[in-house]
């Protein structure tokens, strides 16, 4: 069950250990995630390590995603960390840390002097709702709206107001450097409110020769909301985090902001994730609610990039079954996008450029002429983000010699990636990317593929080539008969003798017409390969109702086949195509 979406797991107590990793990866997982709000750095080492070992053991791009803690308003320590909390209670949020019955320390302190009157402040993602009541010198005295349970470090937001909160905090920076020495592959920032904000990151990871590691920007408060082009244009993909996004803004406009936000991601070639509480019931429970369901095969009609498993992944019950189930969602929504018609809609767009201007030919050629993959050879992973942008219905696969850069494209909607270093001309990778295709069931001999990339073939940032290849070497192009494709050797049977049967046995036959003494050698050969002419239909009728008696593959009208076959050649016969293939001694089955 191939699919386009990518789908990220979050990493946490029950999914880290070597195990568990491999069986996420078996059941779908394409991004590791790393949640930097919880432990420490020598747990996330050894996570890292971990899911390092499982990707190289299972021979698999898996990207390993660092997710920032960000600038967060957090809950310090309360008393006996919980508070039992009722309405009309008044309670003060207080700078430091001192425990008593109705102190709440928040971090940062500093947010306590934005604060005013008749504000809202909402507590653990919005479940508990307080009104600032008064201000005092260094505290804030609110009022509780509703009953509920307040736990010490938990989420502390406060929708519309801007917060004088840093891009990023001292442990986020430690985090980013300890990100850029455990060489991970992609960061998602949090709390990104401004273009500022990116490229203050990417500033970070530039001075730690990490610049090719991609940001992920989280928009996740109104303020990213209002500055998300801004945002977009400097980041290298979005991630729609609807949790504090949910409690920022009022909770009916996500909907509206999911697909707003998704739709400026394809226009602008960036892959954008949809992201929180997708499967949230099954940390609990085996089965997705309804709802869920609905949410994650919507996030597909909007054509999000990839879906994201928080807490279901990472503290849940059932991990391995969330994953299994969001890929089977995914599946089905995907069957019913319409591809072709996204693409015809989107391919209107004019470009300036030359790359864009070749991936929308390259992708409307592939439809054209019902080729079954687009192949990419790519450097910095920039001819396949254009490509994705368009979201042809066929497989993308990338080819790369930069083992960092073939994990970060397992992120990309659609992309196949393929790690080797063991070509240096175009006809060289063309042959790579063709076996994996055909050994992985995308493609088969005799199906068309695109191939795009730079010419000359080392040029660096711009794609300016496209070729249009069928896989194989085809020596014969005949004409449809029967039965399905095999491998083998060569007879050509000129006339029948006495030694023709065993000259025939269990060998790819080629003859120049058929009578009922060729018919023995049908009942011993491995295939048929006729060499009749359009108007010798009686050899054409007696060849084809041998060959259905016998369920024999039969290849007919393959002219000059006598004359360019060459007797003991190995090569690959599909009847349903009409063509020859020359294959390699080692692919004889």
């Amino acid at each position: 069950m191939h699919i386009h979406t990518k789908i990220i797991c979050t990493i946490g107590p029950v999914s880290k250990s070597k195990e568990m990793l491999l069986k996420l990866i078996d059941a779908g997982m394409n991004v590791a995630r790393i949640n930097f709000s919880h432990g420490n750095h020598d747990e996330h080492r050894i996570t890292i390590n971990n899911i390092k070992e499982v990707r190289f053991e299972a021979k698999k791009p898996i990207a390993i995603m660092l997710d920032t803690k960000g600038p967060e308003i957090r809950v310090g320590k309360v008393k006996n960390d919980i508070l039992h909390l009722e309405p009309k209670q008044k309670i003060r949020l207080v700078r430091s840390e001192i425990e008593n019955d109705t102190d709440v320390p928040i971090h940062p302190f500093e947010v306590l002097d934005v604060l005013k009157p008749t504000q809202k402040i909402l507590f653990d993602d919005g479940y508990i709702i307080a009104k600032v009541i008064e201000k005092e010198k260094d505290a804030v005295l609110v009022e509780i709206q509703n009953s509920g349970v307040l736990k010490s470090s938990k989420s502390i937001n406060i929708p519309n107001v801007i917060l004088p909160l840093p891009a990023v905090t001292e442990q986020d920076i430690l985090d980013l450097i300890f990100g850029c020495e455990n060489d991970i592959d992609i960061v998602a920032a949090s709390f990104i409110r401004s273009a500022d904000h990116v490229l203050e990151i990417k500033k970070i990871l530039s001075e730690h020769t990490k610049a090719d590691i991609p940001i992920i920007a989280k928009i996740e408060s109104s303020e990213g909301v209002e500055n998300f082009d801004e945002i977009a244009d400097a980041a290298d993909g979005i991630m729609i985090a609807r949790g504090d996004l949910g409690v920022e803004v009022d909770l009916s406009l996500v909907p509206k902001l999911q697909k707003s936000m998704i739709a400026k991601c394809y226009e602008a070639a960036k892959p954008v994730v949809v992201a929180t509480q997708m499967l949230e019931s099954m940390i609990n429970n085996p089965r997705p609610t309804r709802a869920e369901v609905s949410d994650v095969a919507n996030a597909i009609y909007d054509s999000a990039s990839c879906v994201m498993l928080s807490g279901e992944s990472a503290v849940g019950k059932y991990p391995i079954e969330t994953v299994e189930q969001m890929k089977k969602i995914v599946y089905q929504a995907e069957q019913d996008f319409d591809y072709k018609d996204f693409f015809y809609k989107e391919s209107r767009i004019e470009c300036e450029d030359v790359s864009s201007s070749v991936a929308i030919a390259s992708v409307k050629t592939a439809y054209n002429c019902d080729a079954k993959a687009i192949f990419a050879i790519t450097r910095t992973g920039f001819t396949t983000r254009l490509l994705t942008r368009l979201r042809p219905n066929i497989p993308i696969i990338a080819l790369t010699k930069n083992e960092k850069k073939y994990h970060q494209l397992s992120f990309l909607w659609g992309v196949i990636p393929i790690h080797s270093e063991e070509w240096t001309i175009e006809r060289e990778a063309f042959g790579v990317m063709s076996q994996y295709a055909m050994d992985s069931g995308f493609i088969s001999f005799g199906d068309f593929v695109v191939l795009i990339s730079s010419f000359p073939f080392d040029k660096r940032g711009i794609t300016n080539l496209m070729l249009v290849e069928s896989v194989g070497e085809v020596l014969i192009r005949g004409f449809k008969g029967h039965g399905n494709k095999v491998k083998g050797k060569i007879v050509k049977i000129i006339a029948v003798n006495g030694d023709s049967i065993s000259k025939a046995k269990d060998k790819i036959i080629v003859i120049s017409k058929c009578s009922e003494s060729y018919l023995p050698l049908f009942e011993v050969a491995k295939a048929v390969i006729l060499q009749n002419r359009d108007v010798d239909t009686i050899s054409e009728k007696l060849a084809l109702e041998h060959a259905q008696k016998l369920d024999l593959p039969l290849v007919i009208r393959a002219k000059h086949a006598n004359d360019i076959l060459l007797n003991d050649e190995t090569v690959h016969l599909d009847p349903q195509k009409g063509l020859v293939f020359k294959v390699s001694e080692d692919e004889l089955l």
